[in-house]
């Protein structure tokens, strides 16, 4: 099935957001409030494909997009209530709550051989509920697979913020090779 022929299920459906490759759809499908990212072009098709793999793999995991259905050149999951975390005006500690969150969510993913690059650049594609919970979106850049590197992508956030100093990020780096849950508890500690 194409995004064409799914539009006329979806009731309220407006654009909501668009990025390179893909647009980003809301409105209503089967009673729920859903998103719908579609390809802007056919030669994007593929990347957004493997997002929608990745996503599967994320099934059951709250903070990440659930899938609802998938089809030739787009996924629709539940639609995510949040601000970026780049809007957000936060107090010393709730920071230290949100970065220790991405922390965990970044660890958990290396675990699971899942990239998703960018995590370098939070400001967009974290964004904080209501109720706090933390959620990652955009993995269209992403793999299934190879060295694992979204936390210590996830430490040139935690450099800007002045969680750690630059000498601490190459050290902590280098550990990061062979010492993952090490690496990851004393990071922890720092936020908490």
């Amino acid at each position: 099935m194409r995004f064409s022929e799914l539009k006329e299920e979806i009731k309220d459906l407006n654009k909501f957001a668009e990025g390179w490759r893909g647009i980003i759809y809301k409105g209503i499908w089967r009673g729920e409030r859903v998103a719908v990212k579609v390809a802007k072009r056919e030669e994007v098709v593929r990347a957004l494909r493997k997002e929608a793999r990745i996503l599967e793999r994320l099934k059951g995991i709250e903070n990440f997009p659930q899938i609802l259905l998938e089809g030739e050149d787009f996924f629709l999951y539940r639609f995510i209530e949040g601000r970026p975390y780049g809007e957000l005006r936060l107090s010393f500690e709730e920071k230290k709550r949100v970065l220790g969150e991405v922390l965990r969510i970044a660890y958990l993913l290396d675990c699971m051989g899942i990239r998703r690059d960018e995590f370098g650049r939070i400001d967009k594609n974290v964004l904080v509920g209501k109720e706090g919970r933390v959620y990652v979106l955009d993995f269209e850049r992403g793999s299934l697979g190879g060295k694992p590197t979204n936390l210590t992508q996830f430490m040139q956030v935690l450099l800007r913020e002045g969680f750690v100093s630059l000498e601490e990020v190459r050290r902590l780096g280098r550990e990061y090779i062979s010492q993952r849950r090490k690496v990851f508890e004393e990071l922890l500690r720092r936020l908490k």
